[in-house]
């Protein structure tokens, strides 16, 4: 029964090793494509604004 506790015990430990190690991997690549996805939308909803050439000038204060 021993051996069966060690073998279980050795899978977990390796388990638990493999999602160490692939978690920062996949969190990069989720967050690699969730970056283009964003950007990609914003450019497709920005392009058909107007661009204003320019600056508004500041609005003068009351006291002046």
């Amino acid at each position: 029964m021993f051996i069966v506790y060690e073998c279980g015990a050795c899978v977990l430990a390796a388990l638990i090793a493999a999602t160490l190690l692939c978690t920062p991997y996949v969190v990069f690549l989720v967050l690699k494509q969730g970056g283009r996805t964003l950007a990609h939308t914003w450019q497709k909803r920005t392009r058909g604004a107007i661009h204003l050439k320019g600056r508004w000038p500041a609005a003068e204060s009351p006291d002046s």
